[in-house]
């Protein structure tokens, strides 16, 4: 059951004060108190492979045989946590992602490739549930300013290329990794603390907030703090969402917000991260 204290902003916004706060940056999480919500955070790739991202690997067909089979079994580890709700990353207030989950309970729909289809849609009518969760607040990262500063020095645009590079070879790693894997083996690999490793320094690298900073303009800061404004608004919503009979719920979501939500999630008295590895792998 989750605490009451006022506004979704107030519950949110808490300062790391001791005793409080987890350690912010760990991987395990800590142990999970009485009148905590825990929130397992699914980090997953992109199944349907619609190349959104800034570098995107080559996810295979989840609609073989085999992936089906293996869908199936990873459905059936994530029950066992279960979530009071599933939470999704689709715009929140939107209806379109309860539409089609209503669809898809009553025969008139087929999943589609995508991963709320695939694992958010399964994992909900698996337990039973008539409602799905949409948490996310989609944000248009405005990228004006880091433009405007690389017209003005040319050399600095080296520095993306190198990251780009690196984060192309990632990508074709994680690819081959995910032709050798289950689906329930590659998420536990998302969710590691290897490839978050590698997603903090390439994350922040891309976005190196005070070398931006001239001619008034504050590209790598203002990107970044777009990125956080949307992971704190997912946790407002992932709260507007809940109630007080909520223990636990599963936020389905790119595995590109791990890292930050770990750390939000870890410093807030009233949330509990759920580890989903052991899930994955037992």
């Amino acid at each position: 059951m989750i605490r009451r204290l006022g506004s979704p902003a107030l519950c949110l916004l808490i300062t790391a004060t001791p005793g409080l706060a987890h350690d912010v940056g760990r991987f395990d999480p800590a142990p999970c108190e009485p009148g905590q919500l825990q929130v397992m955070v699914l980090g997953t790739y992109h199944m349907a492979d619609p190349g959104m991202d800034a570098v995107n690997m080559e996810a295979d067909d989840v609609l073989s045989a085999r992936r089906q089979t293996e869908i199936a079994d990873l459905v059936d580890r994530l029950a066992r946590f279960a979530p009071n709700k599933v939470m999704l990353e689709s715009a929140f207030g939107s209806s379109t992602v309860q539409e089609r989950y209503t669809a898809y309970l009553n025969g008139d729909r087929e999943l589609t490739r995508n991963e709320i289809d695939q694992i958010g849609y399964r994992l909900a009518r698996r337990l039973g549930h008539s409602e799905v969760y949409p948490v996310d607040y989609p944000m248009f990262q405005d990228g004006t300013a880091l433009e405007f500063y690389q017209a003005h020095h040319p050399a600095s645009k080296d520095d993306g290329a190198e990251i780009r590079a690196r984060w192309q070879a990632a990508a074709e790693a994680d690819t081959e990794r995910l032709r050798s894997s289950t689906v329930a083996e590659y998420l536990g690999h998302l969710n590691s603390v290897d490839w978050w490793a590698f997603d903090l320094d390439n994350r922040y690298a891309l976005q190196t907030s005070i070398r931006y900073a001239q001619y008034d303009q504050y590209a790598g800061a203002d990107l970044l703090t777009s990125w956080y404004k949307r992971n704190l608004r997912i946790l407002t919503n992932i709260h507007r969402s809940t109630g007080d009979d909520d223990e636990r719920v599963l936020l389905l979501i790119g595995a590109g917000h791990n890292r930050i939500l770990w750390d939000l999630i870890d410093t807030s008295p009233l949330l509990c991260r759920v580890d989903p590895r052991p899930f994955l792998t037992n």
